[in-house]
């Protein structure tokens, strides 16, 4: 039975049980069915459903008109100290907690649900407050390359000088006595304008991702390349509804870092994942 006592995954009708599930096992080697209608986040921590949203729901809980199902989530209430006045409305999800922001498996278990609902364009309902969160597909448009394959320095920059504007290396900016030292990766810049920047970080990976568990090829060592966004205002750009004008830069950063990452996957090999550890089809990145 749906309660306020717990915080809900609200979904649209066309997500199957399945979709779920693929994404939560991206995430955590823990995830997976462990019994009728109920998956397993991490130990201490599943979801149960899907349970259907008749319209008197939706309406008593304020749900979008798209809402058609949801799943209830089980863990720990594990609560700190309340929202300090200089962090609201920076994350709507943490605004949601006034009196006390989730910490340890709790906060960890909202990630996952956040993740997801971001992934299938769905929401959360937060237990107490009844605040209902939708997270902004748009706005995490960072993409991380994972490949067998190390492309050195010169090879990344070359690769990525026909992708992206004023693409440089990042050693440029390092002082000429610490430029030859021996660096364990790299990283390259590429200049937006108006202060923003793409950086690229080139680098071998400590474990291999969860995502990739099971992958012949990872068990060989894994290199990522990360392809992120650094606004020149992080406090507008991060904030729950940034400005017009950062919407607009933020999409067309967005374009280019799928350009980027799709020039390295083709030469590289690999997958590509999104910022929330899921994976993406190249074949639907912008060419």
């Amino acid at each position: 039975m749906l309660a306020d006592p717990h915080h809900l995954l609200v979904l649209a009708e066309d997500v199957t049980s399945q979709d779920v599930e693929a994404l939560a096992v991206s995430r955590s080697t823990d995830a997976g069915w462990s019994g009728p209608a109920e998956l397993q986040l991490m130990p201490g921590v599943h979801l149960t459903g899907p349970w259907t949203l008749e319209s008197d729901l939706l309406r008593s809980f304020d749900l979008p008109a798209w809402a058609r199902q949801a799943y209830l989530l089980s863990c720990p209430v594990q609560r700190g100290a309340a929202l300090p006045a200089e962090l609201r409305g920076v994350d709507p999800l943490l605004d949601a907690f006034p009196s006390g922001v989730p910490t340890g498996v709790e906060a960890e278990a909202l990630g996952h649900l956040r993740a997801i609902a971001r992934r299938l364009r769905g929401a959360l309902r937060v237990a107490g407050t009844g605040a209902v969160v939708v997270p902004d597909a748009d706005a995490a448009i960072d993409l991380t390359v994972l490949a067998p394959v190390w492309l050195d320095h010169d090879a990344g920059l070359q690769v990525l000088r026909q992708t992206l504007p004023a693409v440089r290396s990042a050693l440029d900016d390092i002082p000429e006595e610490l430029a030859g030292q021996e660096l364990e990766g790299y990283m390259l810049l590429s200049d937006l304008g108006d202060g923003d920047l793409l950086e690229i970080e080139a680098a071998g990976l400590d474990e291999v991702p969860t995502v990739l568990r099971g992958t012949d090829w990872a068990a060989g060592g894994v290199v990522g390349y990360e392809i992120r966004w650094r606004p020149a205002h992080p406090e507008q750009a991060f904030r729950g509804r940034p400005p017009l004008q950062v919407r607009r830069s933020r999409a067309r950063a967005a374009e280019l870092i799928e350009r980027a990452a799709g020039a390295l996957q083709a030469l590289v090999g690999g997958e590509v994942v999104d910022d929330d550890g899921f994976l993406v089809d190249p074949g639907d990145l912008a060419g």
